[in-house]
């Protein structure tokens, strides 16, 4: 193992979407790279038992390279595993349960101490073109998954008409504007959806800098904010954290790029449930107009109550 930082790109997505059939693809497609793949349902992933050249402790290790495992265990406890030097790879894949919340697997990675070995790079939602749009209409899991991507693309684009095509797009848009919305057949994605770099500060900072309208569809909402006057770091930081202390398993994820009262160079903050970090951003140049920009996505969180303490952040 290397002492950079392992990327960790998380692959979700509902029943049926076809996240192994990606999955395979990636690995084919990026020969290059050495993966340790984590999986909710190993039982479900047909492996080839020629390609297995040593198994320990539940994990497969692949004459293509690859390691392979079973999330049946704390989450920390496999990390701790691969990261020994028994195993070599350069990046971590974890595909989740059809049913599964993915930020509760992004928040491992937000504000702790494993983050010193891994780096969150991105989230990929796998959406069924032919039957998202009814999922959306059912299904509180296929909202979170969507509303938490970074990329969502659109599988199985063959089963369907262009308009009903264009009719899922503007669905997926309508729930996450900010995310780029890519799509294939089979899994077979032409774009690059690794090495994205999705929570990387300077690139948030740039993203949030030019914000998307944002939604609200039933409890799921996505409220943003931009505040001309200075926040005061201290005051800030204290609501923050009791904010995340009692209310974070309904707040999902928190981007900011933020006007500290003192702060020579922009700050940027993200959070995914309750963990967060704080990052130092590219100055503030002469001339630049200073605002703080903050969403908040999550399950029935008020605007009023967000509204509130932000204003108590100020002078």
């Amino acid at each position: 193992m290397t002492n950079e930082k392992i990327p960790v790109t998380i692959i979700t997505g509902f029943l049926g979407a076809g996240k192994t059939t990606l999955l395979n693809h990636l690995i084919r497609k990026h020969p290059e790279k050495k993966f340790a793949i984590i999986e909710n349902e190993f039982g479900d992933v047909p492996i080839d038992q020629e390609l297995v050249v040593n198994a320990k402790d539940g994990i497969f290790e692949m004459a293509n390279g690859c390691i392979c495992c079973s999330l049946n265990a704390e989450l920390g406890e496999l990390l701790q595993k691969l990261t020994s030097d028994d195993y070599d790879f350069n990046h971590l894949i974890i595909e989740t349960t059809g049913i599964a919340e993915p930020d509760g697997i992004a928040s491992a990675f937000i504000g702790r101490r494993r983050s010193s070995k891994f780096i969150l790079d991105a989230t990929i939602c796998l959406a069924d073109s032919h039957d998202i749009t009814q999922n959306l209409k059912e299904r509180g899991e296929a909202h979170k998954q969507i509303s938490f991507a970074d990329v969502v693309v659109l599988n199985k684009i063959d089963l369907v008409s262009q308009d009903e095509l264009d009719a899922v797009r503007i669905a997926i848009t309508t729930q996450n504007a900010e995310a780029s919305v890519f799509q294939c057949s089979y899994g077979n994605i032409h774009e690059n959806v690794l090495d994205l770099k999705a929570y990387d500060s300077h690139r948030l900072e740039r993203k949030l800098l030019n914000p998307h309208r944002h939604h609200q569809h039933n409890e799921l909402v996505a409220h943003s904010f931009e505040i001309e006057e200075p926040l005061i770091s201290e005051r800030f930081e204290h609501w923050i954290t009791m904010l995340l202390f009692l209310s974070g398993y309904q707040i999902y994820r928190i981007k900011g790029v933020l006007n500290l009262k003192g702060e020579t160079n922009k700050v940027i903050f993200q959070s995914v449930r309750s963990n967060s970090k704080l990052d130092v951003g590219s100055p503030w140049t002469e001339g630049e107009f200073r605002v703080s920009k903050i969403v908040f996505i999550g399950n029935n969180i008020k605007r009023a109550l967000l509204e509130k303490g932000l204003k108590g952040c100020l002078e």
